[in-house]
């Protein structure tokens, strides 16, 4: 079996449940994110739902943050569990960028080569998964996994990461392909979105390891 008593104080478990909280909002910014990549009409009004679901991140942070600084958990992992708030709560502010740059090149800049939308809506679909086994790997933190078992879906994040990363590429070598026919502006910009996706990635592989360090400390 891959349970067992649960080491979190009562202050640390809240924490977790916070975060879990976090990414399911996270979840909810990339659901809109990718129906704003991948259609022409509504865009203000899923821009306007990430939006708020950055700001209640915010306050989740917050409130998180304060319990920390209160002295609700060992001061064995203070310093992990910030980084695990600070980081968790930059994602949906990267989902944000995203969302508001992804408008900006569909209606500023008009640009709707499909060509180039398509490796980033996969790019995209790509992080939404890596942020689910996130999500999935604070639930099974709270209700008590051990940490092999929680190692593993670590583990699963950074097969995916490093998947992303091969995407990533891909999706830079048909940019810079597709160069000649793209204005400085929007080749920019569109460098920057595919570079910011990675980012997403690699943001969530660095929590999933603060995570384990946070598990193995506590069961140490």
């Amino acid at each position: 079996m891959w349970r067992k008593i649960n080491f979190f104080r009562s202050g640390e478990t809240e924490i977790i449940e916070l975060l879990e909280k976090h990414t399911k909002i996270s979840l909810h910014s990339m659901d809109n994110l990718i129906r704003i990549v991948s259609s022409d009409t509504n865009l203000n009004e899923y821009l306007s739902k990430i939006e708020r679901y950055e700001k209640n991140g915010d306050k989740i942070s917050y409130k998180a943050t304060r319990k920390v600084m209160e002295g609700a958990v060992s001061i064995a992992i203070i310093n992990n569990l910030i980084k695990i708030i600070d980081d968790t709560d930059m994602l949906l502010d990267k989902i944000l960028y995203l969302a508001r740059e992804s408008i900006r090149l569909k209606t500023s800049l008009n640009y709707r080569d499909k060509v180039m939308w398509v490796p980033i809506y996969e790019n995209i679909l790509h992080s939404n998964l890596i942020i689910r086994e996130l999500n999935t790997m604070l639930d099974e933190i709270r209700i008590g996994y051990k940490a092999p078992a929680i190692l593993k879906k670590r583990d699963r994040i950074e097969e995916l990461e490093e998947e992303g990363d091969e995407m990533k590429s891909r999706a830079l070598d048909i940019l810079y392909e597709r160069a000649g026919e793209i204005d400085d502006k929007t080749f920019i910009l569109l460098r920057d979105f595919i570079l910011t996706i990675d980012d997403l990635e690699d943001l969530c592989e660095d929590i999933a390891n603060h995570i384990i360090l946070v598990k193995y400390i506590l069961e140490s």
